[in-house]
């Protein structure tokens, strides 16, 4: 049996601590090939063997870790989202509301010098104090509930960390609350009800702004979803009617009206009209749909009106396979992220140690319980691991959903991340660089005009199967030149056809046919052999025995081409084209396009080759293809994208599927890879230098360097712990296009 891979949407992650602790309690079932728990997006990806581990067993070790799996689809988990938002703000407006006037009450008097009510009575002094902070431990519970749970369990996480200490700080000042009711004046100095409630808030804005974050980052898959339409019109036994798009069954008949969402990917039947695509490929041009053509769900009817049968609905249509690679790749981690991953691992505990520690230590050096304490509360709270745990996870959700945005779909951040150090890209030739059909490019006639040429030869090619005389059809179609009835046709192959068409004889092929007729073409030999020059088959055109013409024909180059090459070049890597086509027409089309380096009459196994020949020097390669004969390549290779516009086999042996067929989205997706990889390296900098500094100061530095009070340390130190993890956050929103 296949490995299934499944994407879990966890509820109750609070830092990067708790994502490997998910990680360790999914990888522990037999069965479970791969898990990685990502606290960017609340998700863990997992790849297990059905026969061996179930769904629901999976779902059993996350609850037994202490956390929870939501089920439900990507509408139902983004508004979870939006819910944890909302409930944050209440609880952060609670905690401000209540906190800042604790804390005016609490140091006015010595910071600003302010008349302080019932000072005089030390008692009820702290009594205002303690009914100001609980509300605030109130609002801040969510700690309490998971962060003691998590420590009895021996996995302790971030929660832990702001529940030990804010309780410890607490604790003692209803210590001290109960000797001043006692009498005991002198430990009006030691209430720090204030720092405790600072602390709830202060982390609570962080968490807030985390949350706000994170439903921003999903906007790529929200937004998706949103274009799809909910009702849908559809014709069953000859009535029209409207029905969810829910309900829709393959092979239904379905009326989209002007300006409607198209409800699922089928064929036009009748009509035509032009489709916005922009939210399949990124490309804000409009694409003209007739009968026969494939449209797409969530794509934009134009003017026209349209019949559609139902070829893919619901979850099959490829709105839904996008949402799919996008969710999959921002559920996966990329190699950076290990670094984060292990320290992570370890930090929590090692916090725990470090600040019993520094307890202790202070205590042995002579100084009192409230300053011990103080140290200890305040290495638990600046140490949180928020900023590790949000460095990597937030910048791939922004980057991937920035990529989905332009068209461009990477299945896993570990191809995203190897996008950007790319060295080499091997590009097909036929349906990547160049079009993928024949089309007429020049029509040279000869004692006749070029309408009445191009209306014999298509009279005479009017039944042929073969891609080129398709190439004058459709020419002949876009000049509204209709054929005309021949007779006698007889096809010679390899050379061409002759025929009678209106009561003239007619041959249309190569030089070998007219040769083969006594037909002279010495009048246009030049052109012919200029034009064989530059890749493109020309086709002889004689009316009754006289040479008429030339219709040449090629597969056109895209007109991104080029300037994708060149972006590819700026962005340090070399191009390098790959063709089965002779070496004419592939060095042709290479120096129209500025590639230097070509291999043509290739075969599939030769672009294996080729691959591995520059993976051997040490060369990170991308191959770009379309076709079934590029997917082993597509396969070796370091990256390999698929256009989108290409086969299913290609698309689904890429890492990268770029869906409008631009050759752009190359260097495109190369950039956003280098700047997601680059803002990883940031966040991780900001992350790390952070607790660097921040512990030795929360350890009590700054006291032994002479610089004074060290009391409100404990909320500084949640400020402090707050702004690292905004800072990521910000920083991460960056990217966002």
């Amino acid at each position: 049996m296949a490995d299934k891979k499944e994407i879990l949407r966890i509820s109750g992650m609070s830092c990067a601590a708790c994502a490997a602790k998910i990680d360790r309690s999914l990888k522990g079932l037999p069965g479970v090939n791969s898990a990685a728990a990502n606290f960017g997006n609340n998700t863990a990806t997992v790849i297990y063997d059905e026969s061996e581990v179930s769904h629901e067993r999976i779902v059993s070790a996350v609850n037994k870790a202490g956390y929870t799996v939501i089920e439900g689809d990507a509408t139902q988990i983004a508004e979870a989202d939006r819910k944890e938002a909302r409930e944050r703000k209440v609880n952060l407006l609670i905690a401000i509301v209540f906190a800042v006037p604790l804390a005016i009450y609490a140091m006015g008097g010595m910071l600003l010098d302010l008349p302080v009510p019932l000072k005089d009575d030390c008692f009820l002094y702290g009594l205002v104090q303690i009914i100001l902070c609980l509300p605030v431990l109130w609002s801040g519970r969510r700690f309490y509930i998971r962060g003691i749970p998590a420590l009895l369990r021996r996995s302790p996480n971030m929660d832990t960390l702001i529940a030990m200490g804010t309780a410890i700080g607490f604790a003692y000042s209803v210590y001290c609350l109960v000797q001043l009711y006692d009498g005991r004046m002198e430990f009006m100095d030691h209430l720090s009800f204030d720092s405790a409630a600072m602390i709830i808030a202060f982390v609570s804005i962080g968490k807030y702004l985390e949350a706000l974050g994170k439903v921003r980052t999903n906007d790529a898959v929200s937004s998706l979803l949103k274009l799809e339409p909910q009702y849908a019109t559809v014709i069953r036994d000859g009535q029209e009617s409207r029905i969810p798009v829910e309900e829709l069954r393959k092979g239904d008949l379905l009326l989209v009206k002007p300006g409607e969402g198209i409800p699922a990917d089928g064929r036009v039947e009748s009509g035509s009209s032009d489709v916005d695509e922009s939210m399949l490929t990124g490309e804000s041009l409009p694409v003209a749909k007739n009968v026969g053509d494939t449209v797409y769900a969530a794509t934009v009817n134009g003017t026209g009106s349209l019949r559609i049968t139902a070829e893919q609905v619901g979850r099959d249509t490829v709105l839904h396979q996008i949402i799919g690679m996008v969710e999959g790749a921002q559920g996966t981690k990329a190699p950076m992220a290990r670094i984060a991953d292990r320290v992570a691992a370890v930090f929590v505990p090692a916090v725990l140690l470090i600040s019993l520690l520094c307890c202790i230590g202070w205590l042995l050096a002579g100084k009192d319980v409230l300053f011990s304490l103080t140290v200890m509360v305040s290495v638990l709270v600046i140490s949180c691991p928020c900023a590790l745990g949000l460095a990597t996870p937030l910048a791939i959700i922004v980057g991937t959903g920035n990529a989905a945005k332009r068209g461009i779909l990477f299945k896993s951040a570990a191809k995203m991340e190897a996008a950007g150090n790319i060295d080499v890209v091997i590009l097909d030739k036929t349906g990547t660089i160049t079009e993928g059909r024949p089309a007429v490019t020049d029509i040279v006639a000869c004692n006749m005009n070029e309408n009445d040429l191009l209306a014999y030869a298509v009279s005479a090619e009017a039944n042929s199967q073969h891609p080129v005389a398709g190439a004058v059809l459709k020419k002949a179609e876009e000049l509204a030149i209709t054929p005309a009835p021949h007779t006698d046709f007889e096809s010679i192959t390899g050379m061409g056809v002759r025929c009678r068409v209106n009561g003239h004889s007619v041959a249309v092929g190569n030089a070998s046919l007219m040769t083969s007729d006594d037909v002279d073409i010495s009048p246009l030999e030049a052109e012919s052999t200029g034009l064989a020059s530059e890749a493109k088959t020309c086709m002889f055109v004689a009316v009754d025995g006289t040479l008429a013409g030339i219709i040449a024909v090629a597969d056109p180059v895209k007109q991104s081409s080029a300037e994708a090459i060149s972006a590819i070049k700026a962005a340090g890597a070399v191009p390098v084209m790959i063709s089965g086509d002779n070496e004419a027409t592939a060095l042709a089309v290479a120096r129209e396009v500025g590639i230097t380096e070509v291999r043509a009459e290739a075969l599939p196994q030769d672009k294996i080759d080729a691959v591995k020949r520059y993976q051997v020097q040490q060369k990170s390669v991308a191959m770009i293809g379309d076709g079934i004969n590029d997917a082993p390549a597509l396969a070796q290779s370091n990256v390999g994208m698929a256009v989108g516009t290409g086969t299913d086999i290609a698309i689904g042996a890429a890492d990268v599927v770029l869906m409008n067929g631009d050759l752009r989205s190359v260097p495109a997706a190369m950039e956003i890879s280098k700047a997601t990889v680059s803002n990883i390296k940031q966040n991780l900098f900001l992350a790390f230098v952070y607790n660097a500094i921040c512990i030795p100061i929360a350890a009590g530095l700054p006291y032994l360097l002479g610089m004074g009070e060290f009391s409100h340390m404990p909320a500084l130190a949640a400020a402090a712990m707050s702004c690292s993890s905004v800072s990521v956050t910000l920083n991460a929103l960056r990217l966002r296009e």
